[in-house]
C-alpha cells in the first residue's frame, strides 16, 4: 500500500495549485505509479494536470443506483461497478487521474457508497502514491470514501477569514482522528518574508494550534500560467511555488527514502 496524501483548505486559497505541484514533484523524483483523485465536486484537477477530463465515479454512483438490480450482463452489482469505474481512470505516461464528480443527490445511496469504498481501496492500492484534492467541507473524508490518510496538507491563504476557516477543518478532523496519521499547515501567496505578514495575521496565524510548516510564495509564473490556462504542471523547476512545495515534501519525508516517519502533529 501506498501513500496517501490529501490537500484541503478553503475555496479559493490554492490548494488545487499545490497539489498539482506536490504531484509534479513526485513525477520529477520518479515517484510512480501515481493516482491522482479529484475530490472536489467543482472538478478542475484536470485542467491543472494537462488531463482529458474524466467521467466521474458520481456518474457511476447515480447510474447504478437508477439500475437496482437491473445489471447488465448477469454482473454483480459490485463487478458492474468496479468495471465502471476502471473504466473511469484517465491514465497518461505519469499518472491516472480519478475524478469523485458531484454529491450525491436525493435517495438512497447506502449500498452504492459501501460499494465504492471498498473499490476505491482496491484501486488505490496499486499505485505508489495517492493524491486526493479535496473540496473546502471534505466530503469524501467525512464520508469515509477514503480510508486512511498518511498526510494531510491544509492550504489557507495569509487571509484571516482563510485563516479563520482552518479552525473548522480541525473541529472535523477530530471525527476522523485515527485515519489521518500526519497533518500539516501550509500558508500560500505569501509576498516577501513570512515576518513581512501584517500583525493582525500573525496573530491570526498564532491562534492556530500548530504552527506552518511551509510558505508558498506569491509566485508570477504560477500566476502567468494559470491566466493561460495552461497546466501547471510544466512550471519551471526554478519557480518558487514549486521549490517551495517540493521542500515541503523533503523536510516530511516523502521525498526522501525513509518516508512517512515523521511523527504526527
Amino acid at each position: 500500500m501506498g501513500l496517501t496524501l490529501a490537500v484541503a483548505g478553503k475555496g479559493g486559497v490554492g490548494k488545487t495549485s499545490v497539489s498539482a505541484l506536490m504531484i509534479k514533484a513526485l513525477i520529477d523524483s520518479g515517484r510512480g505509479p501515481l493516482l491522482a483523485i479529484d475530490a472536489d465536486s467543482n472538478s478542475n484537477l484536470h485542467e491543472v494536470l494537462g488531463v482529458r477530463e474524466p467521467r466521474s465515479v458520481g456518474c457511476v454512483r447515480e447510474d447504478v443506483r437508477k439500475m437496482g438490480d437491473d445489471i447488465p450482463g448477469g454482473m454483480t452489482k459490485d463487478r458492474f461497478m468496479e468495471y465502471q469505474i476502471q473504466a473511469c481512470l484517465e491514465e497518461t505516461k505519469d499518472l491516472d487521474l480519478l475524478s469523485m464528480g458531484r454529491p450525491e443527490g436525493p435517495g438512497c445511496y447506502c449500498m452504492a457508497n459501501n460499494i465504492l469504498r471498498e473499490i476505491i481501496s482496491k484501486v488505490t492500492s496499486n499505485y505508489s502514491h495517492v493524491v486526493v484534492d479535496n473540496e473546502a467541507g471534505m466530503e469524501h473524508l467525512s464520508r469515509r470514501t477514503e480510508e486512511e490518510v498518511d498526510h494531510l496538507f491544509i492550504v489557507s491563504d495569509p487571509a484571516p477569514r482563510s485563516l479563520r476557516t482552518i479552525a473548522r477543518i480541525l473541529e472535523l478532523l477530530e471525527e476522523l482522528k485515527g485515519r489521518i496519521h500526519h497533518t500539516h499547515l501550509i500558508i500560500t501567496r505569501v509576498e516577501g518574508s513570512p515576518e513581512d505578514l501584517p500583525e493582525n495575521v500573525k496573530k491570526e496565524i498564532a491562534r492556530l494550534p500548530f504552527s506552518p510548516e511551509a510558505y508558498v510564495p506569491y509566485d508570477e509564473k504560477l500566476v502567468e500560467l494559470d491566466l493561460r490556462g495552461d497546466p501547471l504542471v510544466r512550471i519551471s523547476p526554478d519557480s518558487s511555488a514549486y521549490q517551495a512545495v517540493k521542500e515541503l515534501l523533503r523536510n516530511v519525508g516523502i521525498l526522501n527514502e525513509t518516508a512517512n516517519t515523521q511523527s504526527a502533529h
